[in-house]
C-alpha cells in the first residue's frame, strides 16, 4: 500500500499529529546531547583529579587542594572546593557546605531531563490520538464514498497507524536516555557524597 510513498510522504500520512511529535523528538534529542555534554564535563580527568586531591589533603596542604579544585571541571571538584572553603570553620561547617554544593549540583545534572522524560510519557498517547482522528477520518470517507468498501477503512486505517508507530518512535528512545541518565546522575551523587566525606576523614586525621 505505502511501497511507492517516500518516507516523507509516508510521515505525511500521519496528519498534523506528526507536526507535534518532530517538535518532541527534536527537543529531546537536543537536551539529551546537551546532557551528555553536561556529563562528559562532569566526569572528565574524575579518577587523576582524586588521586591528585588524596595526595595533596594527606600532606595537608589545603590551599594547593583549592588550586586542584579549581583546575578541574568535575563535579567532585566543585563539592570539595566549596567544603575547602569552610575548612577554618571546622568540620561540621565543612560538611555542610559539601552538603549545598552537592544538592546544587545533582540539580545542574538534573536540569532539562524532565523534557526527555516528558517526551517518552507523552508521545505515545498524542500519537494514538492522531490514530483516532484518522479512524474517523476514514470512517467519514466511508460513509461519502459509494461503492469503495473496506479498502476505502483499511487504506484511512493504515494511514492512520502511522501516527501510532511515529509516536513509538520517538518516545522509546526518550524512556532509555531518561532511564539511563537518572541511573548516571544517581551514581555521580554518590561518587560526590563519597569524595566528601573521603576529604573530610583525611583532614580529620592531619588535625589529630
Amino acid at each position: 500500500m505505502f511501497q511507492d510513498l517516500t518516507f516523507f510522504q509516508l510521515l505525511a500520512k500521519g496528519g498534523w499529529t506528526m507536526i507535534v511529535l518532530a517538535c518532541f523528538s527534536v527537543l529531546s534529542v537536543a537536551v539529551m546531547l546537551e546532557r551528555a555534554w553536561v556529563f562528559h564535563k562532569a566526569e572528565k580527568g574524575k579518577e587523576e583529579f582524586l588521586a591528585q586531591l588524596r595526595r595533596v589533603l594527606k600532606a595537608g596542604n589545603v590551599s594547593e587542594a583549592v588550586s586542584i579544585c579549581e583546575a578541574s571541571t568535575t563535579s567532585l571538584a566543585f563539592i570539595v572546593k566549596a567544603g575547602l572553603g569552610s575548612f577554618h570553620h571546622g568540620e561540621e561547617a565543612m560538611g555542610e557546605s559539601m552538603e549545598k554544593a552537592a544538592m546544587k549540583e545533582t540539580m545542574h545534572l538534573e536540569r532539562n531531563l524532565g523534557i526527555i522524560g516528558t517526551t517518552g510519557s507523552v508521545t505515545p498517547f498524542v500519537g494514538l490520538f492522531g490514530t483516532v482522528l484518522g479512524i474517523i477520518r476514514a470512517f467519514h470517507d466511508l460513509s461519502l464514498s459509494s461503492g469503495g468498501g473496506p479498502a476505502v477503512v483499511a487504506n484511512g486505517i493504515a494511514e492512520a497507524l502511522v501516527a501510532t508507530a511515529a509516536g513509538l518512535f520517538v518516545a522509546v528512545p526518550a524512556v532509555i536516555m531518561f532511564n539511563y541518565y537518572t541511573h548516571r546522575v544517581n551514581r555521580m551523587v554518590v561518587e560526590m557524597e563519597t569524595a566528601a566525606s573521603e576529604s573530610l576523614e583525611i583532614l580529620s586525621e592531619r588535625k589529630q
